[in-house]
């Protein structure tokens, strides 16, 4: 799926309606994006991964919620045409994609090994940041502001060679090193925050300003950004439904309704400019 997928699991509840539970969603009355003609009179079906807080998950009442149900329900606007909701998981996604049960795909990293098969449409540039105790004075946004701080993080997460490189430039420039701890959950890396233990805890935005979100103000999200990676929408390779996608998307970035979306999450940080095709490698802010 992407770079978030080792921190979450597929709950119980979740696997028991992944074949059944199907959810429509209104389209606005008025079309401002053009589908490509097979897809006109067709029945537009995304998956739903849920399990993956914040970007798909089941709430207290079975409801599906997240950043890209809501995204794709959301597209039904500009496309002037219903969007349904099926749960899946992201394998079957893939499958269903490919034998025309999906017309999209949404949470996938943007790669060039994926665009080779694929036409991708980059929806989020998620990175990785720093969370502190909000009553903390700010980190800052250089790399020398990390000198000296313990980081928590997940064992095995990308981010700790990236970390271990800022130390050694720390120490090389006389300061102090960073120490980095390691945890076997995000949850565990930012209890060590909240007792204490860690000054920070480092993880993508997307989690992090979910667990903002949900702390209610106790944490803040802080320090340098780094380690940018496309998020994105997949498509059958050459359809023609890329180019529809990025531009409803764009519709929904000029609208408003794009930013609403990623802020009912807490993941305004993850927001483009711009929806593109294809874009890998280049992240564009």
């Amino acid at each position: 799926m992407n770079i978030h997928t080792k921190k979450w699991g597929m709950s119980a509840v979740a696997a028991a309606v992944c074949a059944t539970t199907l959810i429509g969603a209104t389209a606005a009355s008025a079309s401002t994006v053009t589908l490509p003609k097979k897809f006109q009179g067709a029945t537009l079906v995304s998956p739903a991964v849920i399990g993956y807080p914040p970007y798909a998950y089941l709430s207290s009442t079975n409801k599906i919620v997240g950043i890209d149900p809501d995204l794709s329900t959301a597209l039904g606007g500009p496309f002037g045409h219903k969007v349904n909701l099926k749960v899946a998981s992201f394998e079957n996604s893939l499958l269903g994609l490919q034998s025309g049960t999906y017309f999209m795909v949404t949470g996938s990293d943007v790669t060039a090994v994926r665009e080779k098969i694929l036409d991708m449409v980059s929806y989020l540039a998620d990175h990785y940041e720093f969370m502190s105790l909000a009553n903390k004075p700010a980190i800052g946004k250089t790399i020398k502001s990390l000198c000296g701080l313990t980081i928590s993080t997940v064992a095995a997460d990308s981010s700790i060679p990236i970390l271990q490189g800022y130390s050694s430039t720390c120490t090389k420039s006389g300061l102090k090193a960073i120490t980095v701890t390691t945890f076997a959950d995000q949850g565990s890396a930012v209890l060590a925050v909240a007792s204490g233990q860690a000054d920070a805890t480092t993880a993508t935005v997307t989690n992090l300003g979910y667990v903002n979100v949900q702390s209610k103000g106790k944490f803040q999200l802080d320090g340098p950004s780094f380690d940018y990676v496309y998020i994105g929408i997949a498509t059958k390779k050459g359809n023609g439904l890329a180019s529809a996608l990025a531009k409803a998307i764009n519709v929904l970035i000029a609208d408003g309704k794009y930013k609403a979306i990623l802020a009912k999450y807490g993941v305004q940080a993850d927001a483009v400019t711009r929806a593109l095709v294809n874009p890998n490698p280049t992240i564009t802010k």
